[in-house]
């Protein structure tokens, strides 16, 4: 039985900003999975939502990245074999978004 996972990462630059920086950001993401030998093999944008596929140890994890005006959802569905790794997934997802999320630091 699939587990499903949910992450919400809030931040402060509104709608617009939040795709534009996603999306800009999508190559970091990129190295980051290829560095923990997953791969992107999906990747389509509709709108304010992302819809992916991420491919590690023979599975592909799907899911859906929803952009609203101060909060990201990403919603993926776990195979059961997979399950046990939810909460580092979690961890992983809240920490590589807020990453690119987070606020330029203005210089003084």
């Amino acid at each position: 039985m699939a587990k499903p996972v949910t992450v919400t990462i809030s931040h402060e630059l509104g709608r617009e900003g939040a795709v534009a920086r996603l999306r800009g950001g999508i190559d970091r993401v990129r190295d980051k999975l290829g560095m923990a030998r997953m791969q992107l093999v999906e990747e389509e944008w509709q709108g304010d939502t992302l819809r992916f596929g991420v491919s590690a140890i023979g599975y592909t994890i799907r899911g859906t990245l929803e952009v609203e005006e101060t909060l990201v959802k990403v919603e993926v569905m776990l195979p059961w074999l997979l399950a046990a790794f939810a909460e580092k997934l979690k961890i992983g997802v809240q920490k590589q978004g807020q990453i690119l999320l987070e606020k330029p630091k203005s210089s003084a």
